[in-house]
C-alpha cells in the first residue's frame, strides 16, 4: 500500500497544479484510457479466443458425427458383405466366375476355364481391358474372389488384351 501511495504523490502533486476545469478532463481522458486498454489487452482477445474455440469445436463435433456415421455405415456393409460371401463359399470359383462373366459382358471372350485344387485359372482372348477389371472387382466385391495370379499381353484390336488369370477365395 505504500507503494501505491509514494506513486500517487507526484501525480497527485501535477493534479494539484491544474485548475478545475483541466483536472476533469484528465481524469475523463485517464479513465477512458484504462476502458480502452481493459478493453484491448484483455477483453477482446478472450472474446476472439473464444469464439474461435467456439468454432473449432464444432467443427470438431461435426466431424466426430460423421465419422460415428460412416463407422455404423461400413459396420453394416462389412455385415452385409460378409453374410452375402459366406452365402457363395460352397459354390465353385469356376461357377461363380462364369456368372460374374455373363453379367459383366467378360463370358464370350473366356477362352478356357481350368479348375485346380487351389483356385481357378481362366483364359481370356481379346477382351476389353475395362470389362476384365470391372468383372475381376466384381468377383471381389461380391464372391471374396481374388487374383492369385495375372498375366496380360496386348491384343491386335486397340483397347483389347489377352489375359491368363488365377483366381482363389479370400483367407
Amino acid at each position: 500500500m505504500k507503494i501505491i501511495t509514494d506513486l500517487m504523490t507526484p501525480i497527485n502533486q501535477w493534479l494539484d497544479t491544474l485548475e478545475q476545469r483541466e483536472r476533469y478532463i484528465v481524469l475523463a481522458g485517464t479513465i477512458c484510457l484504462a476502458i480502452i486498454l481493459f478493453y484491448l489487452i484483455i477483453w477482446e482477445p478472450i472474446t476472439s479466443r473464444h469464439e474461435q474455440q467456439q468454432l473449432n469445436y464444432n467443427s470438431q463435433r461435426q466431424l466426430y458425427n460423421w465419422m460415428k456415421n460412416a463407422s455404423l455405415e461400413i459396420r453394416s456393409l462389412n455385415s452385409t458383405s460378409g453374410s452375402n460371401t459366406s452365402r457363395f463359399r460352397n459354390q465353385s470359383i469356376a461357377s461363380l466366375a462364369d456368372r460374374s462373366a455373363i453379367t459383366s459382358g467378360v463370358k464370350p471372350f473366356i477362352e478356357k476355364i481350368d479348375q485346380s485344387k487351389k483356385g481357378v485359372k481362366i483364359k481370356l482372348k481379346s477382351a476389353n481391358f475395362d470389362s476384365i477389371i470391372s468383372w475381376l472387382t466384381d468377383l471381389e466385391n461380391k464372391y471374396a474372389i481374388i487374383i492369385s495370379k495375372i498375366k496380360v499381353e496386348e491384343a491386335k484390336e486397340k483397347g483389347a488384351v489377352d489375359a491368363l488369370i488365377t483366381l482363389e477365395r479370400s483367407s
